[in-house]
């Protein structure tokens, strides 16, 4: 009797089991949903704080360093506290944070409000992941598995959508009462089937105050870098520089400080799960991938809006249809996998898809259409990043899968670095656009100029156009300021058609070293 009651405690009753793949579904979505609208939403946002993109990186950057902290304590406060109460406890902190965002009305508040949420928000993910431990070995982690990825997809589909048509239709403070409901029936399922005890294990990972705060401060001085370089890369090089470099050795510092000590009970595990070959190639594809994601979702409103000239509204109707089709790519990974789950065959696939994202784009125009060959494209990206990341998903973590613990620390570590990545990825887009834009519009705009025929011709065509309704004098500055806007909107487009040449060769490379390695598969 007393080893059934305990054995209740851990491991989820089968009335329990459905709010199990709820509590999942939920904390994924909440997740995607969290971070999906507010990137989106980042151009409205800096207009209605009043703030300069510049000032609006710190956001990002003192999110993304709560969020690598919190997920590396994820396992000692579950040691110490169970699951019940560590989620219910983190909604809690997350349910505050959206209540102090609603309320706000300033860039302070605002970024009081987000990193708040991050102190627990950011760690849903990774807890996600290990509540499908729970259930025993059977059927029921495959379904544990597949709600995880259902909540993913939906809530990267939802998310841009709900962004844009909160701004239209309300204010940005709906964004903060569509996550406190989410996070509100979160919370609910979670109370009713996680453990309420804390789990049995000999041994507790153990937290050295310097450790983390070398972590910490790592984390944000190479994320406020990444960051601050978005703006000030080329005016102030040797800045970014120092917080790079003073990020990189705090971080080092913390690394390899846990490896040292592996024998207390480090915090993570880094010599053990580092250890592992498979988990180091699957890393590095996670890091790659995260990268591509993290500048793709930067740069495609960026085109949309400033190269295309659409709406907001628009693009966030298109956008998040692209992004729906990664439910269906889900779906159909899900049923050709079990049945044919040697890895290769994704990889290659996948890397093919990516490469005909980018030479799909690289094709771009001011008159291409977004319904009939943007959407599509974007299908394309989606399969690649289902189909790469699932599958890296599915084998890298096997030789670590015998130790609760260890496993746990590797999910926190590819979490965490997948925050890097993201920010990495979305900085190196933001640079890139800068450079290439001021290129090609230095190459355009010499052809505005009165001994170029196509310049004349068209300013010509526009005076005529205006001609019957206003004075030569105002057709004349309208039909500069419209040229003027075009080479611009043209200077954008050549810059994202630069940046899909690159993923078209990323692409190519790709399939042809995953053709080639054997481990992975």
């Amino acid at each position: 009797m007393i080893s059934r009651i305990s054995r209740h405690k851990y491991v989820p009753a089968p009335s329990h089991e459905w709010l199990m793949l709820a509590t999942i579904f939920l904390l994924m979505l909440l997740n995607f949903l969290q971070t999906g609208m507010v990137v989106f939403a980042a151009v409205p946002l800096m207009g209605e704080l009043g703030v300069s993109p510049q000032e609006y990186s710190l956001v990002t950057a003192a999110y993304a360093c709560v969020a690598v902290v919190t997920i590396s304590k994820q396992r000692w406060l579950v040691e110490r506290l169970g699951w019940k109460y560590y989620m219910l406890g983190s909604i809690l902190v997350f349910c505050i944070g959206c209540l102090v965002g609603y309320n706000c009305s300033s860039f302070d508040g605002f970024l009081t409000a987000y990193v708040i949420m991050g102190f627990c928000g950011a760690s849903f993910m990774t807890g996600a992941r290990l509540i499908i431990n729970l259930f025993p070995p059977s059927p029921l982690r495959l379904t544990g598995i597949k709600a995880y990825a259902y909540g993913l997809t939906i809530g990267m589909s939802l998310a841009p959508f709900l962004a844009a048509h909160l701004f239209l239709a309300s204010s940005w403070h709906g964004l903060f009462i569509v996550l406190l409901l989410v996070a509100l029936l979160a919370a609910i399922t979670a109370s009713f089937c996680l453990p309420g005890v804390p789990p049995k294990s000999e041994t507790r990972s153990q937290s050295h105050p310097y450790f983390l705060m070398a972590l910490a401060a790592g984390s944000f001085l190479l994320l406020y870098g990444f960051q601050h370089g978005n703006y000030a890369f080329f005016s102030n090089t040797l800045l970014v520089c120092v917080f790079l470099l003073l990020g990189l050795s705090s971080l080092y510092y913390c690394l390899r400080s846990m490896v040292r000590h592996h024998d207390n009970n480090p915090l993570l595990s880094m010599k053990s799960i580092f250890g592992s070959p498979l988990y180091r190639k699957g890393v590095l594809l996670f890091f790659v991938c995260y990268l591509i994601m993290g500048s793709n979702g930067y740069l495609i409103p960026q085109i949309l809006s400033k190269g295309l000239g659409l709406g907001w509204g628009t693009i966030g109707n298109w956008y998040a249809l692209g992004q729906a089709f990664s439910v269906v790519a889900l779906t159909l990974v899900m049923l050709v996998f079990p049945k044919k789950p040697h890895g290769k065959k994704f990889y290659v696939f996948g890397f093919l898809l990516l490469a005909l994202y980018g030479f799909l784009m690289t094709r771009l125009s001011p008159n291409t259409s977004v319904q009939t060959y943007i959407v599509p494209a974007l299908c394309v990206f989606m399969f690649f990043t289902v189909a790469v990341q699932g599958t890296v998903a599915a084998k890298a973590f096997n030789e670590l899968q015998h130790d609760e613990t260890v496993f746990s620390h590797a999910q926190q570590v590819k979490n965490m670095l997948s925050q890097l990545s993201m920010a990495l990825g979305i900085s190196l887009a933001s640079i890139g656009l800068q450079w290439r834009s001021t290129v090609h519009y230095s190459v355009l705009n010499q052809h505005v100029a009165s001994h170029d025929p196509v310049f004349v011709s068209t300013l010509q065509q526009i005076v005529s156009a205006y001609g019957p309704q206003v004075s030569t004098d105002v057709a004349n500055k309208a039909g500069m300021a419209w040229i003027v806007q075009q080479v611009q909107q043209n200077a954008v487009l050549l810059s994202g058609i630069d940046y899909f040449s690159l993923l078209l060769v990323v692409g190519i490379v790709g399939a042809i070293v995953m053709a080639r390695q054997k481990s992975l598969n």
